[in-house]
């Protein structure tokens, strides 16, 4: 059995109640309870414990921590509550999923991930395109033989200012609650990707703007960086105005003998040319099925739902949990992206190139 508390009933805490929910009565019957959720509005906390079936609501973190019977917590609050939140679960040696970005600053996530593994508390970043069907397979695309290597990646990150939309969270304009802006609190993801498919960056510069007018929240970022194996790699993030446009995220890699790209960021197709051949579409039902034969989950009762990351992600945790076995992507990874953010931010405040492999933040 595992006893599982949410921390946070917003936007991200809903996806991850959802897809929990599902995880619990298709994959794991009888096997995961939801002991209790926590949010400071009643009316969100309430509508968790009748929708997704909690069985306590709390009005505060503290409270919850205190009085739940709990094995594992999600941390789904604003970043400035992750840390004191997160401190106060490792001392009740609870296993943590916290969402990205991991901390307000990356000293700040130093000081989380030491205390975690100082008591031997499993951990997971909620860093989600690594759970993605379609860069699994733009992924296995880019390493076949008779593509060549990696020469160049255009990656375009494009979203609503998620303070209207779809994505409506208000408190992303309020640089006392939030990372900063564009770059960590969304492109954090983006970083991870192209690291986990690529390698390290080895130097970059970059350039940021803010149009929008929010104090300390960027909303364009753009980098130019190069990889520690030479690949060169274009990054910009938008967040725009443009209620009616979903969030968007456009791929493009660009290999010695070959062309991949997409426009989707969880299931759809993807666009494949080699050599001197005609460009041939992936289809989404192609994808999908090659991802979960590469989990090697083809008879699992979700592995039709594995073209969404986030169920793929929390069924990761759930297992791993469930089996014993260490969760990953671990929090050492979450702090190594927020490094990297912190290295585009000096970039782009000094208008420097950066050596990303000697860079260490300062504290703040």
């Amino acid at each position: 059995m595992l006893r599982i508390g949410l921390i946070g009933a917003g936007l991200i805490g809903s996806t991850h109640a959802m897809v929990l929910r599902q995880i619990a009565d298709v994959a794991h019957p009888g096997r995961v309870r939801f002991t209790a959720v926590a949010d400071p509005l009643e009316t969100q906390r309430e509508h968790f414990r009748e929708r997704f079936g909690f069985e306590k609501a709390y009005a505060d973190a503290a409270a919850l921590l205190r009085d739940a019977e709990l094995d594992a917590l999600f941390l789904c609050t604003p970043t400035r509550y992750h840390a004191e939140i997160f401190h106060a679960a490792v001392e009740r040696g609870l296993s943590i999923f916290c969402e990205k970005p991991l901390a307000m600053s990356w000293a700040e996530g130093k000081e989380m991930v030491e205390h975690a593994e100082a008591k031997g508390v499993p951990t997971q970043i909620g860093l989600v395109l690594r759970f993605s069907a379609v860069y699994a397979a733009m992924k296995a695309e880019a390493e076949r033989p008779q593509m060549g290597p990696p020469v160049a990646v255009v990656f375009r990150d494009d979203q609503c200012f998620p303070i209207r939309g779809v994505h409506h969270t208000a408190w992303r304009k309020d640089r006392s609650l939030t990372a900063g802006g564009t770059m960590i609190e969304h492109g954090v993801h983006d970083i991870d990707l192209m690291t986990s498919m690529f390698g390290p960056i080895a130097r970059l510069c970059a350039w940021q703007k803010n149009r929008a007018g929010h104090p300390g929240i960027e909303d364009y970022v753009a980098i130019e960086a190069e990889f520690a194996s030479g690949l060169q790699a274009q990054l910009v993030n938008l967040w725009h105005d443009v209620v009616k446009r979903y969030s968007n995220r456009r791929l493009e890699i660009f290999c010695q003998n070959g062309f991949i790209a997409s426009d989707h960021d969880m299931a759809g197709p993807v666009r494949v040319q080699v050599g001197d051949g005609d460009e041939e579409a992936i289809s989404a039902d192609d994808v999908l099925r090659r991802y979960v034969a590469e989990l090697r989950r083809e008879q699992h009762p979700l592995a039709g739902w594995f073209g969404i990351p986030y169920l793929v992600q929390d069924l990761a945790f759930v297992d791993a949990l469930l089996e014993r076995r260490r969760p990953a992507p671990d929090l050492r990874i979450g702090l190594e992206a927020q490094r990297v953010v912190e290295a585009i931010y000096f970039a782009a405040r000094t208008r420097d190139e950066v050596d990303v492999a000697q860079f260490e933040p300062t504290k703040i």
